[in-house]
């Protein structure tokens, strides 16, 4: 029996072509959407990725100036201060006051390097070791290498095991820095700020999430910091263990061609897939030429997260317009095709990252359904390039600004003083840098605990911008220290006139969670030019007054 011939009309044959074409073009919007969106986001997250591998070396950078500044302070003291009593507590206090800091020295120029003063932490306790047993150190480079700077300069020395402790003594990874100390224009000595790398550097490893691995090498490729704490200083143990041989394209960062790099490498049964970024950080004086090597690594897992959400969203989108071509296909319109091909060119057009035209999501019909599929991928894969933005954002902010206070940090500031300077020395208008430090903070945080001593840096920062002038630059350096930019001061009577302003302020006690806290604070105060041509003196003589203000302070026994 013959069967009957199936007989296909224009309109069965134009419904299978528009239907095979709108499926086409589903595919060919979802691929070219997904393969831009996911090349983009996954560039975004390394990006990210690399930022914060910036941010945590601009911050270690940070860190090392802040122990530079306390060793040329510590040198600047001796110079000054003839008594070795009077010093070595005045060294006890520094070391108390930094955890990380493990021993302060002043040792002579003299007598092959003998030493005069010397605090050590035993114990967690600073403890002034006895006359009889000080040594000469003359022939360590921390020694004649200061020897050899002008004053304020400071000696920074590699990391590496120290080997000069007591018998019995854990030797642990240290770094030295050491500042010459100048009287009447000889060096009498040098000042010599001995510091424990892992509590230091474990500042800034704790304030990375956990996923995060943290790597650091000296300028030779040895790993000094390493999630694999023994791969770490093994030039102290006779090997040599170097992050260039760990990761080929950082031998470029340790040669100099150089500044950064980002990689990938696949996962193991020992350890998951993970994308690693690395910076060279200058370490030490400008005109050494010393650095290091700083990288941070992620899992894979969680740089791919969003391309494959992306994904998995496409592909319900590709679903939904597969579905509503075949339906819009049945139609059989010639009206059909026009919004289609528009839809195209509008997918093509967001995968490239150009602009198109208005899409059809007012009408009732299958091609408004299809438009509105579209709009809402647009806006969802939209939302989340807004949200890598806003964290990379977030991120630059927190390089700039103090965490707990909102104030410019001290990076911010020293560009602000920079630029006030600048501009003091084409006008002719001098500028007042003003010093606020807090009198026995440390015994707040000690009796009523770091929370509370946190409220109190709050509100110290709200006291102060209340009562300086808007156009003002306050800021806050480090702990309970804060500084004051004043630009276009007439006269060191308009400066103090400030200072009386802040001091009033601080006259009435703070409100901390509805009780009265009294605080009290010593405010130095300099002036650009009559006390300093550049920033860094005058950032000094702005704390050195400041230190002369909270003497008088102190009662006199």
């Amino acid at each position: 029996m013959r069967m009957p011939r199936v007989t296909w009309g224009i309109a069965q044959r134009l419904g299978v072509l528009l239907a095979s074409f709108s499926v086409f073009a589903a595919i060919l919007a979802g691929y070219y959407t997904f393969d831009s969106s996911r090349d983009r986001l996954q560039g975004r997250a390394e990006r990210a990725l690399m930022a914060t591998t910036q941010v945590l070396a601009r911050h270690m950078q940070a860190g090392f100036g802040t122990v530079a500044r306390d060793t040329s302070f510590l040198a600047a003291v001796a110079a000054q201060e003839p008594d070795q009593a009077r010093l070595a507590e005045i060294f006890r206090a520094s070391l108390a006051a930094h955890p990380s800091y493990l021993q302060i020295r002043f040792i002579s120029a003299r007598d092959y390097g003998l030493e005069l003063v010397r605090i050590d932490r035993q114990g967690g306790v600073p403890v002034r070791i006895a006359d009889d047993t000080l040594q000469e150190k003359a022939h360590f480079p921390f020694v004649f290498e200061a020897l050899a700077l002008s004053a304020g300069d400071v000696y920074v020395s590699e990391f590496g095991i120290n080997h000069e402790g007591s018998p019995g003594e854990e030797a642990v990874p240290v770094f030295n820095m050491a500042s010459p100390v100048v009287q009447g224009g000889q060096v009498q000595g040098v000042v010599v700020v001995r510091v424990a790398a892992e509590p230091f550097l474990r500042n800034f490893d704790a304030a990375l999430p956990t996923p995060y691995g943290f790597y650091l090498s000296n300028r030779w490729g040895d790993f000094l910091v390493h999630p694999d704490a023994s791969q770490t200083f093994g030039f102290d143990r006779g090997q040599r263990i170097l992050i260039q041989d760990s990761f080929a394209p950082v031998a470029a960062l340790v040669e100099g061609r150089a500044l950064e790099a980002v990689l990938s490498r696949p996962g193991t049964d020992d350890d998951e897939a993970r994308v690693f970024s690395f910076v060279r950080m200058p370490f030490g004086g400008e005109e050494e030429g010393r650095f290091m090597v700083v990288g941070l690594s992620q899992p894979l897992a969680a740089v791919q997260g969003e391309v494959l959400d992306l994904g998995r969203s496409i592909l319900k989108i590709l679903l939904v317009l597969s579905l509503v071509g075949v339906v819009l296909a049945a139609g059989v319109s010639r009206v059909v095709t026009q919004p289609l091909q528009a839809m195209v060119a509008a997918a093509q057009a967001f995968s490239r990252g150009l602009a198109h035209g208005a899409l059809p999501v007012h009408r009732k019909d299958e091609v408004g359904d299809l438009a509105r599929s579209f709009h809402d991928m647009e806006q969802q894969i939209s939302r989340q390039i807004t949200e890598l933005n806003a964290s990379r954002d977030a991120m630059a902010h927190l390089a700039h600004h103090d965490a707990l206070t909102g104030l410019p940090n001290r990076r911010m500031f020293e560009q602000r003083l920079a630029q006030a300077l600048e501009l003091s020395r084409r006008s002719g208008r001098d500028c007042a840098l003003l010093f606020v430090d807090l009198d026995d903070f440390k015994a707040i945080n000690d009796t009523r605990g770091h929370a509370v001593g946190d409220l109190v840096l709050q509100a110290v920062a709200r006291v102060i911008l209340g009562a300086v002038r808007q156009a003002d630059t306050v800021a806050r350096l480090a702990g309970d220290e804060f500084t004051v930019l004043c630009e276009n001061v007439d006269s060191e009577e308009a400066a103090l006139q400030i200072v009386a302003k802040l001091e009033q302020a601080f006259a009435p006690p703070l409100d901390i969670e509805g009780q009265p806290f009294p605080v009290r604070a010593s405010i130095g105060v300099s002036l650009f030019p009559r006390d300093a041509q550049d920033t860094h003196t005058l950032l000094a003589s702005a704390d050195a007054a400041m230190y002369r203000v909270k003497q008088s302070h102190r009662p006199r026994g």
